[in-house]
């Protein structure tokens, strides 16, 4: 029997190893940021809220169905990116079979991206919730609730007898400020379920935060389907506040600002910046930043209030491609950015794409030799991957060849290949990129002496080992983890 005013917001079952592929023995798992927002709202407005996090609890379909009913909820939101679409519908198609009475919801980017396919694909979704859902998710309980039609709100894709359809559009939310904290209590305990990447860590326990929502940037690659093209921020009070919380409330020692762009508001950092030097808080953070957007009085005042890494996209060492690409930034910007951090005394790292449209054998080669001349500590190159809802997705093959199959879009694979090359050469760069970065002297040791704990050792080990696997042999993918 299920009750009115209940809703369970949940992230579907998802194992590490179809997350991360060949990198799962040194991946993480991080905390579902949207559905803490969601829950935040709609336990504040009254509604019996809960979270089921099936992919960090490590449950299986079977397992996360028996989960939700013993809540007994009337309302069931399901959050899910591409590679996690497949996996949600199979979790909604065994709810609606166990109780047919249950609404159930998906949203996310995937769903924003594709609403109309997805929805058609998947007929044991109700309804979809299109891009930002913090107030529509409102909306559309108190409607359900009072028995009101949800054709008159917007941001919706409804089943109607002739077909799905979207409502209107929905504004972007511009007072960031005016929504609540996270429910971060909503969660399995932080400490034991959650890490982000243990190699891209100083201090555990670590959360990640996102402080502002869109992006500026039009990069080819890039999904800005949810958020937009329009960034907008919490203020520096209002994300020293979600910083405290989990400094106070959860133990977290470190946290990783996952802003797009966290650099972009440069007023808003160097507030911050005030704010946790005055607070002396024993922690230490890290970001994401554009190199056209740091200088060296920035970077002065993130490194005093304790940032000590910072993650920039890279993306090519070909000056060509990164026209190509939309990126506005040329290669001399890179090695400056990176140089200043390094003054700084911050930590540089770099996100490097293989496969780019327009790609030949030598850009691959200006890529990676750019990539070992940098003096960055970390570098990650990911197959270029067209998202839906990225301009590529939907222009990949005027450039290449694409694979749209949905469960593969998470960047491990080489499922685009730009005319002239194969997808063997792209493996064969992608391992060389790897060996070449990482098997140096100088980063061997960088590694040896951020060792923390047993922990962190045994991770790097079993990272290390997977890592040579894969150099050494090709492997066939393997089926899904996630047990029934």
């Amino acid at each position: 029997m299920t009750s009115a005013k209940k809703i369970i917001f949940v992230n579907p079952p998802l194992s590490i190893e179809d997350r991360y592929g060949v990198k799962s023995q040194s991946g993480g798992q991080t905390p579902p940021l949207g559905l803490l927002c969601l829950a935040s709202m709609t336990r504040e407005r009254g509604f019996d809220t809960s979270i089921l996090d099936a992919a960090a609890l490590r449950l299986g379909y079977g397992e996360s169905v028996r989960a939700i009913l013993e809540r007994s909820p009337g309302y069931v939101g399901i959050t899910a990116v591409t590679i996690s679409i497949a996996h949600a519908a199979e979790l909604a198609a065994r709810l609606k079979k166990a109780d047919p009475g249950l609404v159930v919801m998906i949203g996310g980017p995937h769903l924003t991206a594709l609403p109309s396919e997805t929805m058609e694909k998947y007929p044991q979704f109700d309804l979809g919730v299109i891009g930002e859902a913090d107030y529509t998710i409102i909306e559309v309980l108190e409607a359900l609730e009072a028995g009101r039609d949800l054709s008159g709100i917007n941001g919706l894709i409804l089943r109607t007898p002739a077909g799905a359809a979207i409502t209107g559009p929905r504004e972007r939310i511009g007072e960031m400020d005016a929504l609540p904290l996270p429910a971060w209590d909503l969660l399995p305990d932080l400490t034991r379920h959650y890490c982000p990447p243990v190699h891209t860590l100083k201090r555990i326990p670590a959360a990640l935060l996102v402080a502002s929502r869109g992006c500026p940037g039009k990069c080819v690659f890039c999904d800005r389907s949810v958020f937009g093209n329009v960034l907008r921020a919490y203020s520096a009070r209002y994300v020293f506040e979600m910083i405290k919380e989990l400094y106070h409330k959860h133990g977290v020692r470190e946290i990783q600002l996952r802003d797009d762009n966290f650099t972009a508001y440069r007023k808003r950092t160097l507030e911050l910046c005030a704010l946790l030097r005055e607070a002396r808080l024993d922690l230490v953070w890290t970001c994401a930043g554009r190199v056209d957007m740091v200088n060296p009085e920035l970077l002065k005042a993130m490194k005093e209030a304790g940032c000590w890494q910072i993650w920039y996209g890279v993306e090519s060492g070909s000056d060509e491609i990164l026209a190509g690409i939309m990126k506005h930034t040329t290669t001399r910007q890179i090695r400056e950015a990176v140089r200043m951090t390094r003054d700084a005394g911050i930590s540089p790292c770099g996100f490097f794409i293989i496969g780019h449209p327009g790609e030949t054998i030598d850009t691959l080669e200006q890529t990676l030799r750019f990539s070992r001349e940098l003096p960055l500590d970390e570098a990650h190159f990911s197959f270029m991957t067209p998202f839906p809802g990225a301009w590529l997705y939907d222009h990949a093959e005027e450039y290449g060849s694409f694979d749209r199959d949905w469960r593969r879009l998470h960047g491990w694979l080489p499922v685009f290949v730009p005319h002239g090359l194969t997808a063997g050469i792209l493996e064969t760069y992608s391992k060389r990129a790897f060996r070449g970065f990482y098997f140096r002297p100088r980063i061997i040791l960088s590694y040896i002496l951020r060792i923390r704990s047993l922990r962190h050792a045994a991770i790097y080990f079993r990272g290390f080992l997977a890592l040579m696997e894969w150099l050494l042999k090709s492997r066939r993918p393997k089926k899904s983890g996630t047990r029934d």
